[in-house]
């Protein structure tokens, strides 16, 4: 009996001495890949040519590239798409982006893009939750008279926003 009381006095003992009141909770540090937090993402874009959807959402994917470039950064499709895999021009400032004749790994082609930007708390999912937006203007040089608009939004990860088809 007298051994349960030791226990117990010395497990309140021990938790009293753990607590530090002058102990505080230190912010976790992010760090951010050379592009920044804003212009890296997954996206679930549509495909439009003259106004007309192509193919329903699909995934996007924007990142930083190995040689840690602050001025370039990855493309992809995912093969989703037409195949786009391209290192293209960014401003992790301004979070546009951009390329001309940029070649793209998939086919072999090269790719353009104008106007891509992504827009800061312009999105809205389809469970109504608020994310930002991606928008550029892409042509294929294997199909160069068609100008193709993508835009969508960020993945949020929350199972009511997944847009998967």
């Amino acid at each position: 009996m007298k051994l349960r009381y030791i226990f117990i006095l010395f497990a309140i003992i021990v938790g009293f001495s753990a607590c530090d009141p002058n102990d505080t909770i230190k912010p976790y540090d992010v760090e951010y890949g050379s592009i920044g937090d804003k212009l890296p993402g997954e996206w679930y874009v549509t495909y439009s040519l003259a106004g007309a959807d192509q193919d329903g959402y699909s995934k996007l994917m924007t990142y930083n590239g190995a040689d840690n470039s602050t001025s370039k950064m990855w493309i992809d499709d995912l093969e989703n798409f037409w195949g786009m895999k391209a290192y293209i021009n960014c401003d992790p400032v301004a979070n546009t982006f951009s390329a001309t004749a940029a070649d793209e790994i998939y086919n072999g082609i090269t790719v353009d893009i104008k106007n891509g930007k992504i827009i800061l708390g312009g999105g809205r999912t389809a469970a109504g939750n608020v994310t930002d937006s991606i928008y550029m203007e892409v042509t294929y040089s294997d199909n160069p008279t068609n100008l193709y608009i993508v835009s969508g939004i960020r993945r949020t990860g929350f199972l009511e926003d997944e847009m998967e088809d």
